[in-house]
């Protein structure tokens, strides 16, 4: 198992970045990402608990499933299926004011499910996953220094 952590500061309030981050649709728009569907709606909240989305890239096929959700704090979710298949233990989203804006940590935890040479797979996607984590809040950053 391999962790990914990712943090940058947005310069937006909490709030704004909190909702950017966690409305799915706003993915449509970062570089590589093919598609995105909200597959079922949050239980209160649209992208909040019990919500389930697809993401594609031309490398992976994700679908997840939000477990925790603290506006404007702290998002949390875990993998049902990808292609390629992965072990996923958890992914989350926090944010925290700080002088200048919002401190974003973005972390997950998880390994290529591979037949042969997991651990090698593993190490090999954990940049991908790192700079797929950061498109995501460069291009977060940018739309919300636009709003």
């Amino acid at each position: 198992m391999r962790t990914v952590d990712v943090e940058r500061t947005i310069a937006a309030p909490p709030a704004d970045v909190f909702d950017w981050l966690t409305d799915v649709a706003n993915y449509q728009r970062v570089p590589l990402v093919r598609r995105v569907t909200l597959v079922r709606p949050g239980n209160t909240a649209g992208n909040g608990v019990g919500a389930v989305r697809l993401v594609v890239t031309p490398l992976m096929r994700l679908t997840q499933e939000i477990t925790e959700y603290d506006p404007p704090r702290l998002m949390r979710y875990r993998g049902l299926k990808s292609v390629p298949r992965l072990r996923h233990q958890e992914g989350f989203i926090s944010c925290e004011p700080v002088a200048g804006g919002t401190r974003v940590h973005w972390s997950t935890s998880f390994e290529l499910a591979a037949p042969a040479l997991s651990p090698l797979w593993t190490t090999l996607a954990v940049p991908v996953v790192r700079a797929s984590f950061e498109m995501v809040l460069r291009t977060a950053a940018r739309e919300l220094r636009g709003a």
